[in-house]
């Protein structure tokens, strides 16, 4: 116990501290509520049951009295607002909200209670905030006594919408008799012509909510598949399809207009029902599965190619040969009339038509007999003939029976004195880009190494891979690429020997100009500067220095004092 008190003591001081800093909030609403008497309340919905019910609309309210910090039943309201004999409980979130014990509390008072958001004005002077704090400041409802009956009324509706719901199934549910797909066949015009286009697997399939529609099961598909191959733009939909069979009556009045929730509804008892809509749309699912169709994110339906080439060669299969016949007639009589009429006046095209081709077991005339594939492909192979003449003529080309063996002889004697002369324009080429590439490397030798150009050209150079960078250079533009690689690198050698012997002349300078400084003798000076010395290896300091350091290192031999040894 005396732990539990304890607790509740440290607790109710830490709130002390946290309310605070909003005291003087609290201390300046009371002063402008005692003028003014008035607040803004907040509209409050309440909503349920997919439904909803306004409880109070959002107003500014006059009150008799306002009380600060009074206790009311085990609560302590920041603000207590009375008219008459009615209560307003006034919460202020600075630091945190209303917390979920004094809620709970107010609940069991049902008395109303807003909470208003101050926490945004704590750094404001309180005599510019009186506006905000009564009309514009955020704020909510934590609870009104009005909120039960308005979700009473919400029950109420959904229980009404429920009963009328039921009533709708149970009428559907008695109304509906489905429909199965057909063991024989039909005589419907759209069943017939689906058949006759060898669409026979693509209706009479088996759909919840087929008895939706008066006609047999494969004939409203039917109709709805032709429907939709035959549009003549992209933008068919399911309700495209549903209004297909509308139009011709076939859609029964007392399912046209029932929703999905009805619908479904209807199927829990294991009725084999769908909406209309999603009757049509289940349908081009199943062709979807099919392969027969392709739907887009928006329910855009297509006919797929395969049921596109289905219908085609259903539909051209009769007047295939004839047509076909002419095609490659058409086709071989332009092709030979750029011949020579000598090479041409022997070839006689029914014979040609009637006769196994070279090297296949089929003629001309059979082969219109097959799919379009395989006839597409014979056509291009008739018509590229005169092309691979062009640019690829070769002997043993296929030319399939047709008189093209001059016109063959001729292009390989052409493309034979076409490849001798780019031959020979190529290695003019090769030549004229060595020497430029020769010339332009000289230039630039001379340039940048004046008198050792020549002899920097023909010399082996190991950034040439061991060989002369001029016979690099000739040989491709990546080894003239080389050689130029080898040019800079011999031209900063250059420099750098020269910035070599420009330091060592100044440092002699240097070195013989302090020695004439430690000796009374020029000549004493002249013979130290040339004098060998085992210090520096055997070599006099003129030898020696080369550049900073190594002067420093013959400095350091000259006597100290000036001397006359």
């Amino acid at each position: 116990m005396y732990r539990l008190i304890t607790s509740r003591i440290a607790r109710n001081k830490m709130a002390d501290r946290a309310r605070q800093p909003a005291r003087p909030l609290y201390i300046s609403l009371q002063k402008i509520l005692d003028e003014r008497l008035e607040i803004a309340l907040p509209a409050m919905l309440v909503v349920e049951y997919g439904d909803r019910e306004s409880v109070v609309q959002a107003e500014t309210r006059a009150f008799d009295r306002a009380i600060l910090e009074a206790k009311a039943g085990q609560i302590v309201p920041d603000v207590m607002l009375l008219l008459r004999d009615r209560r307003l409980i006034v919460e202020f979130k600075v630091t945190h909200s209303c917390d979920e014990e004094k809620l709970a509390r107010i609940q069991m008072m049902d008395v109303g209670a807003i909470e208003i958001d101050l926490s945004q004005y704590r750094d404001h002077p309180l005599n510019e905030i009186g506006d905000e704090i009564l009309y514009n400041a955020p704020r909510i409802w934590l609870h009104n006594p009005r909120a039960r009956l308005a979700r009473e009324r919400l029950k109420h509706r959904a229980q009404q919408r429920a009963d009328e719901r039921r009533k709708q199934v149970e009428h559907h549910r008695g109304a509906y008799q489905h429909r199965s797909p057909a063991n024989a066949l039909g005589h419907g015009t759209y069943e017939a012509t689906a058949r006759n286009d060898s669409l026979d697997d693509l209706i009479n399939l088996p759909v919840d909510g087929a008895g939706c529609f008066m006609a047999g099961v494969a004939e409203w598909q039917a109709a709805v598949l032709l429907a939709l191959v035959a549009a003549t733009t992209r933008s068919f939909r399911t309700r495209n399809g549903l209004e297909v069979l509308r139009s011709k009556g076939w859609l029964d009045p007392r399912f046209s207009e029932i929703s999905d929730e009805i619908a479904s509804a209807v199927r829990e008892d294991g009725t084999p029902f769908n909406s209309p809509i999603r009757t049509v749309e289940a349908y081009l699912r199943q062709l979807e599965q099919l392969g027969a169709l392709h739907c887009g994110r928006t329910e855009l339906w297509q006919a797929s190619n395969m049921l596109r080439m289905r219908v085609k060669e259903a539909r051209d299969l009769r007047q295939r040969p004839a047509k076909r016949g002419s095609e490659i007639r058409d086709l071989v009589a332009g092709m030979l009339a750029s011949l020579p009429s000598q090479e041409t006046e022997s070839f006689a095209f029914d014979q040609w038509c009637a006769a196994s081709l070279p090297g296949r077991d089929y003629s001309p005339s059979e082969a219109t007999h097959f799919s379009d594939e395989r006839w597409r492909s014979l056509l291009h192979r008739l018509t590229n003939i005169a092309t691979q003449i062009r640019f690829s003529p070769r002997r043993g080309l296929d030319l399939h029976g047709l008189p093209y063996e001059g016109s063959l002889l001729r292009a390989i004697e052409h493309k034979r004195a076409e490849e001798e002369e780019r031959e020979r324009a190529k290695q003019l080429k090769l030549e004229a880009d060595k020497t430029a590439r020769i010339a332009r490397l000289r230039n630039r030798a001379v340039e940048q190494t004046g008198e050792e150009a020549e002899a920097w050209l023909a010399k082996p150079d190991f950034k040439t891979s061991g060989q002369s960078p001029i016979d690099v250079a000739a040989q491709s533009e990546a080894g003239f690429d080389d050689a130029i690689r080898a040019l800079d690198h011999k031209v900063r050698q250059m420099k750098a020997l020269d910035q070599a012997r420009g330091r060592r002349a100044t440092a002699v300078a240097e070195l013989a100009a302090l020695a004439q400084s430690r000796y009374y003798d020029d000549e004493r000076a002249r013979l130290w500067m040339t004098s060998k010395r085992r210090e520096l290896g055997g070599k006099s300091p003129e030898e020696f220095t080369i550049d900073d350091i190594t002067r420093q290192r013959c400095i350091d031999l000259l006597p100290v004092k000036r001397s006359r040894r």
